[in-house]
């Protein structure tokens, strides 16, 4: 025969009328069973009662004696806690969030019960930081040891205070969490170090982030992944010096050949975003060696982390020397390790089940197309995609776009992107997820917009989920076996270059790329506040630090030289202290006083660099790195520019706009003639408002302003592409596109 402590236990405590019966009927038959005054006042809780509730459960209390008090308190919150997990179990989680507050009342103390009320606050949606500093949390957690709490329990505190509570209580309670894990906390602190870097690229709360992720690194000094992060996040955010000394301290705790190219790599990219080239040469010179060593070991047996980085560690060759032939080679067979590796690890990775099937149905002859770039925002790609965005026909594709650590609640991204097509999804760092949603789609052409400046998409194309990718404008190709084409035009890439691409190089007919201009603010710069007189040759530069080579910036003082009367402004993403020492050393060896040299902040925001543009006479590129989104604000703006023309696709980009803009003035082909070219703009007053005229008449019939006319190629492109695959695989079942 079951007792009533016994029933109590399987009873429905939410049928709360029939169990406030059945209690008021067990404590009249005995009044000295003290549980059944607990289970009563739950019954009454769960019905509305709680006046009640507090009543029946003070009766056996007020009789007790000092003993008994503390015996009887705790078995009340027992009962109380296993209820509330019940439940949270039967999801019903406001009666579960009711029973304890009522335990957190009784015992304010007991940290499993606050932390199961955080829980359920973030369920029920009501979690503020108020409560955590009611909750004292911080200081509770401080009290108890490794071992006291659940580790689950701690995890799941850890990835609520991360999504919800960016403050210095946040940071406090994951800190005092992250202090009570045990054998896992290196695993786990691992895990938060992503979760921070995935918030700082979705550009919310950075400052929280970076504080989160030194949190991780005081807490496990000797953790790769911190320091990883960290120098992305210091680099990004102007923390130049720190920046460099977290990529010195990743050097420090590896020791495999491919983690010493990574931290090669990120000692290259923390140095040259602060603008030091000092030693910036024999840098890379020595990560070309390593490359070349990767290369003639040929490794097999790569884990996940390093097959990511490897192929992103070619980046910054193509900054420091203009020669394709030369390190396409070796990016082509690193591409080839990487897609080797990968296909070692993920061989039943297209088996994983996507996170969402398709929701759209396939449409008989409609081309589905995704997107897939962590860009899709106000970011140089961002600005340039939008004008295909907006005219794609939509009658005969499906758009599809695959969003990878952005924030979907960005406004620019539903402007121009989410709003323009039939499906966005957004990802953080899950290459497998990302590549498992592609293919359930169903997706005929896959275009890539990141190319080597994110692993992950690289990780995603390796995969093959679409029977055609593409790579296209954010960077340079890959050079992946997984590649089909790399869309380029007649300008952007030499006419042999196919000899050394691994992917097929498809030419548009005119431009790689269309827009139909910019937006312009209001301009804050004016020659009297920067003490320049009024009749003055003003020449301006716009560039991040890693395209200021030091013999394209001593090219650059030559013709300041040259011209009287003539200053030069400095604009971009660098540390301000090494670019000023660096451009004044140079200008030093040519004979240049600073006083002819500005150096200017960044701009609020895009629309007011683009006005400021127009105290500007002349702007001269970079070599071998050319601007790209900077030309073309530059020639819509209707200023005059200079570039060197390379070989390597980043050192064309500016000639192939200038071409498509209708201009060939300022096009040069050998440094000596960048220099010939810049002086002679400086000197000629008349052939300036000459190409001023052309710029600005060229508006509304150049090739690179009509958006419209590349989108139409670029979509014939597509269906070309389509067609000839049907062919090559004998597919006639589907509608020919090649001539819609």
């Amino acid at each position: 025969m079951q007792t009533v402590a016994d029933v109590s236990t399987s009873i429905d405590l939410h049928r709360s009328i029939q169990s406030s019966e059945f209690y008021e009927a067990a404590i009249s038959a005995d009044e000295t069973r003290i549980d059944n005054y607990w289970y009563l006042g739950i019954s009454y809780l769960l019905s509305g009662r709680e006046d009640d509730a507090q009543a029946i459960w003070f009766v056996p209390l007020s009789v007790a004696d000092s003993d008994e008090i503390d015996t009887f308190t705790d078995e009340l919150l027992v009962i109380l806690n296993r209820e509330a997990n019940y439940q949270a179990q039967i999801l019903d989680f406001e009666k579960a969030w009711l029973l304890r507050q009522h335990l957190w009342s009784i015992s304010p103390d007991r940290i499993d019960n606050s932390l199961q009320m955080i829980s359920l606050a973030s369920k029920l949606d009501l979690l503020a930081e108020e409560q955590l500093s009611e909750w004292q949390i911080g200081n509770l957690l401080q009290t108890v040891s490794i071992g006291d709490i659940d580790e689950d329990l701690l995890k799941e505190t850890i990835s609520i205070v991360l999504k919800n509570i960016h403050t210095d209580l946040g940071l406090e309670v994951i800190e005092s969490c992250l202090q009570l894990f045990g054998d896992s906390r290196h695993v786990m602190i691992s895990k938060v170090v992503v979760a921070a870097f995935n918030l700082f690229c979705q550009q919310k709360t950075g400052q929280f982030a970076i504080r989160l992720v030194e949190v991780c690194q005081r807490l496990c000094p000797e953790n790769i992944r911190v320091y990883q992060a960290l120098v992305l996040m210091y680099s990004d955010t102007g923390n130049h010096d720190r920046s460099i000394a977290a990529a010195e301290n990743y050097d420090r705790l590896v020791s495999s050949p491919i983690d010493k190219l990574f931290a090669s790599y990120m000692i290259q990219r923390s140095s040259l975003a602060a603008g030091d080239w000092q030693d910036g040469i024999n840098k890379i010179n020595r990560h070309w060696q390593s490359l070349e060593q990767v290369v003639r070991d040929c490794p097999q047996d790569l884990n996940r982390e390093q097959i990511l980085h490897l192929i992103t560690s070619s980046v910054f060759l193509a900054y420091a020397e203009d020669n394709p032939r030369k390190y396409r080679s070796v990016q082509n067979q690193i591409a080839a390790i990487y897609h080797h590796n990968i296909n070692k690890i993920a061989s039943d990775l297209l088996l994983i089940p996507s996170a969402n099937d398709c929701i759209i149905a396939k449409q008989q002859g409609v081309l589905r197309i995704g997107y897939l770039a962590s860009t899709l925002k106000a970011h140089s790609v961002g600005w340039l995609t939008r004008w295909l965005f907006k005219y794609h026909d939509r009658q005969s594709f499906q758009v599809f776009n695959y969003c990878v650590n952005q924030n979907p609640n960005d406004g620019f991204n539903h402007q121009w992107f989410r709003d323009k097509v039939d499906i966005s999804y957004y990802f953080q760092n899950s290459p497998e997820q990302i590549a498992a949603q592609i293919k359930a789609d169903e997706i005929d052409i896959l275009i890539d917009l990141d190319s080597l400046t994110l692993d992950i998409s690289c990780f995603v194309m390796a995969c093959k989920p679409a029977p055609i990718q593409i790579t296209w404008l954010g960077w340079d190709a890959t050079g992946s076996p997984s590649i089909d084409y790399f869309i380029a035009d007649p300008y952007v890439l030499p006419d042999d270059a196919q000899d050394y691409y691994q992917e097929k190089i498809w030419r548009l007919p005119q431009t790689y790329l269309g827009v139909e201009g910019f937006e312009v603010g209001i301009p804050t710069l004016r020659r009297e506040d920067l003490d320049i007189p009024a009749d003055a040759v003003v020449y301006f530069s716009s560039q991040i630090g890693y395209k200021r080579h030091p013999d394209c910036i001593r090219a650059q003082m030559e013709i300041i030289k040259a011209v009287p009367n003539s200053y030069f402004l400095i604009k971009g993403k660098s540390d301000a202290a090494t670019i000023q020492d660096f451009f004044g050393k140079l200008a030093a060896e040519v004979g240049i006083s600073m006083d002819r040299i500005r150096f200017l902040p960044q701009a609020a925001d895009e629309f007011t660099h683009r006005a400021n543009l127009a105290i500007a006479d002349i702007v001269l590129d970079t070599f071998p790195y050319n601007g790209a989104t900077t030309t073309l604000e530059t020639l819509w703006m209707g200023i005059p520019m200079v570039t060197q023309v390379g070989q390597q696709f980043a050192a064309r980009n500016s000639y192939t706009f200038m071409l498509n803009a209708g201009i060939e003035e300022g096009i040069a082909w050998s440094q000596s003639e960048y220099i010939e070219w810049g002086v002679r703009l400086g000197l000629d007053r008349d052939l300036r408002d000459t190409i001023q005229g052309k710029l600005r008449s060229g508006r509304t019939t150049a090739p690179v302003w009509n958006a419209k006319q590349f989108t139409l190629d670029l979509e014939q492109a597509y269906r070309d592409m389509w067609a000839k695959y049907q062919e090559q695989n004998g597919d006639r079942s589907i509608v020919d596109y090649s001539h819609n």
